[in-house]
């Protein structure tokens, strides 16, 4: 071999020596970053404030950070092989497959956690959980969570008074409509009484029908008050909530505004809910207009219905709740918004936003009374600029129960013998005309102001008895107690319970079907009911 053949043999061994050299040297560099970011990622999960875990699909911990095991009272090497349903607290436990199920269907999942200690305190974790799925390696979901029990607390008690508000509110306007539909009673009953005399003037005809008038929207706004209260007897059937929307389409469109659009987003096959169809009306008539009023000429309102919810806003707002066991109905517009001030007062009564004489401050406080009454829950999200959005949740119907109509009832043919009735109310001018009525339509009338003094009175009356007309609420001895009492020496006694509002306890009452009466209501009204009720086997 010649001389300048070797060199270049020797210059390409060199070369290649040194290629050789660079790649090991960079090979070595690199693994020693990757060792030194690997080092530091280590320190910011050991070190960080967040509370940080790893889990597999069946929910077994492979590894947690200090953090979240000192939230929990335990060691990091405590925890590793247990199942994250073993740290919840035992309500929640049961929840714990429906978690894994959205994690499996979604890849992600977040909301309200109620974890356990060592110690047997609890702690509520917000968190936010996702999957990661690696070829060659098994599934893991990593867990973020931050420790909210202060801040949790510190809001439940905030509510708690916001609610105790409301309710001591609600109490008082129940209270001012019992004694104010006792009044609209009376002045109903006389002015009815005045105008079915005959003759009468025209200009006195004019004032009395002024007066009924007037009292007939007195009426409408003890309603209001009623509800508010939660304190409306309500009738407690399966509904169908797309059905009820749809009927009312056309007046939700006219509430809303002519220049608005209007959308409707109804899920199909929608379960049931419980509830009473007229009230849920109300819920959709008052937020319609509420959102119209909101976007004003312009803008858009959209109604949706749907058997799930978001996480997000389940976790906000509803996260004592499962959502499995509700229907969402949704109210949402593209108006100028809340800010938190409005939002946090929103349903409180007579606050409102708009000017003198437009609003007297009802509508949501109605809203929020009939939601609650029937079970169910409601939320408000808005900002100022983003529109509002309210979210109500109502209790799916268990049965398919079906309200108690008049016509199941057969009806025998009315008989002309005198009949006679037992009328108990406390308020003397409610019983003076609501016996002038039914003296008028040929009843004999027993009347006594408690049910110590109709027991009284009917031991010493030696006929029969055919009814039993009585307010519901009394001093002493309510209205049910009272027939109970009487049934007993009566056999196939009837009663119509007459009442300005009703409390829990009987407003649930199923079985009294066509046996109630709210006040304030006409004479003629009663007539009727006395009579149906007297001529039904």
């Amino acid at each position: 071999m010649q001389l300048p053949d070797l060199r270049v043999g020797l210059l390409g061994d060199l070369a290649a020596i040194e290629q050789r050299i660079a790649r090991s040297t960079s090979e070595s560099a690199r693994d020693n970053l990757l060792d030194r970011n690997e080092k530091r990622y280590r320190h910011l999960v050991e070190n960080s404030l967040g509370l940080i875990c790893t889990h597999d699909l069946d929910g077994t911990v492979l590894s947690v950070n200090p953090a979240a095991a000192n939230s929990l009272g335990y060691e990091p090497r405590d925890g590793i092989g247990r199942n994250l349903r073993d740290f919840l607290s035992p309500p929640t436990r049961p929840r714990f497959d429906h978690y894994l199920a959205r994690i499996k269907e979604h890849a992600h999942a977040s909301g309200v956690m109620h974890v356990m200690r060592k110690d047997g305190t609890e702690r509520i974790w917000m968190y936010r959980n996702i999957l990661y799925v690696e070829p060659g390696a098994r599934p893991y979901v990593l867990g973020h969570a931050i420790d909210v029990t202060e801040r949790a607390t510190a809001e439940e008690a905030l509510k708690r008074s916001h609610v105790q508000t409301l309710e001591a509110t609600s109490r008082l306007a129940g209270r001012v409509a019992h004694a104010f539909n006792n009044l609209l009673t009376v002045i109903i009953g006389s002015t009815e009484i005045l105008l079915s005399d005959q003759p009468i003037d025209p200009e006195t005809r004019k004032h009395l029908q002024a007066i009924m008038r007037s009292a007939t929207r007195g009426a409408s706004v003890t309603r209001q008050l009623l509800a508010v209260g939660g304190q409306q007897p309500l009738d407690r059937i399966a509904v169908d909530l797309n059905t009820v929307i749809a009927k009312l389409e056309g007046s939700l469109r006219r509430v809303v505004g002519p220049f608005a659009t209007f959308t409707l987003n109804l899920e199909s096959s929608l379960p049931d809910v419980e509830g009473d169809s007229t009230q849920i009306e109300q819920v959709l008539l008052h937020l319609a207009g509420n959102a119209g009023d909101a976007i004003g000429d312009d803008g858009a309102v959209t109604i949706t219905t749907s058997s799930t919810i978001s996480e997000d806003v389940r976790a906000r707002h509803h996260p004592e709740i499962d959502p499995r066991e509700y229907v969402w109905l949704t109210v949402r517009d593209t108006g100028h918004g809340m800010d938190a001030r409005t939002r946090d007062h929103v349903f409180e009564p007579y606050f409102t936003t708009k000017s003198a004489g437009f609003s007297a401050g009802l509508g949501l406080p109605v809203v929020y009374g009939i939601v609650n009454q029937l079970g169910g829950a409601i939320a408000v999200d808005s900002e100022v600029g983003q529109g509002t959005a309210f979210t109500i949740a109502l209790r799916r119907a268990s049965t398919a129960r079906a309200a108690r109509s008049v016509s199941s009832v057969p009806v025998v043919a009315e008989t002309k013998a005198t009949r006679t009735i037992v009328l108990v109310d406390d308020e003397d001018d409610v019983r003076s005309v609501m016996k002038s009525v039914l003296c008028q339509k040929g009843y004999s009338v027993l009347d006594a102001s408690s049910g110590a003094d109709a027991i009284q009175m009917l031991a010493a009356h030696p006929g029969p008895i055919d009814m039993l007309v009585t307010d519901v609420l009394m001093p002493g001895m309510s209205g049910r107690e009272l027939y109970e009492h009487l049934a007993n020496r009566h056999p196939g006694l009837k009663v119509l319970y007459v009442s300005g509002y009703a409390d829990d306890a009987f407003a649930h009452e199923q079985e009294w079907g066509n046996a109630f009466l709210s006040k304030p209501f006409s004479l003629e009204t009663l007539a009727q009911r006395v009579g149906d009720s007297l001529n039904r086997a």
